[in-house]
């Protein structure tokens, strides 16, 4: 199992913030990884989204299912696709009138996918980190 964990704070109020995390275009904004759709409206408790990461035969396909809690916290979990992945970003205000936006996750390799499991491990820590830079500059740019 792959544990991540990173932190960021954001000279942006919360409810900007979010935004950021459940909206597809602006998620494009920061993300390397695309999040599709799979239920109508926007994303709310038990809405069902999929991302795709990695290339070639590496490419996964992973169904997420989300728990929201507007402007606090939006989570995900697995429930189809070769990893197991639960995760969670936290919005906290800041007396200054911005955001600490902290996110933590576990990744499970199953079947053949735990044999690569080593690698990614070294991969998804920095790579968590990156993606939570590139969002602090892109809500920031607003």
């Amino acid at each position: 199992m792959i544990r991540y964990q990173s932190e960021v704070s954001i000279a942006k109020p919360p409810e900007e913030v979010f935004q950021y995390l459940v909206q597809r275009e602006k998620q494009a904004l920061w993300s390397d990884v695309p999040m599709r759709p799979l239920t109508d409206g926007p994303i709310k408790t038990g809405s069902r989204i999929e991302v795709t990461f990695g290339s070639g035969p590496l490419k996964a396909t992973i169904g997420l299912e989300t728990t929201i809690e507007p402007n606090r916290r939006m989570a995900f979990e697995s429930f189809s696709g070769p990893i197991g992945w639960r995760g969670e970003y936290t919005l906290v205000p800041t007396v200054d009138g911005g955001t600490r936006l902290s996110q933590q996750g576990t990744l499970t390799f199953r079947g053949l996918w735990r044999l690569i499991e080593p690698i990614a491990g070294r991969e998804v820590s920095s790579g968590e980190e990156k993606e939570l830079e590139r969002l602090k500059a892109a809500v920031e740019r607003g």
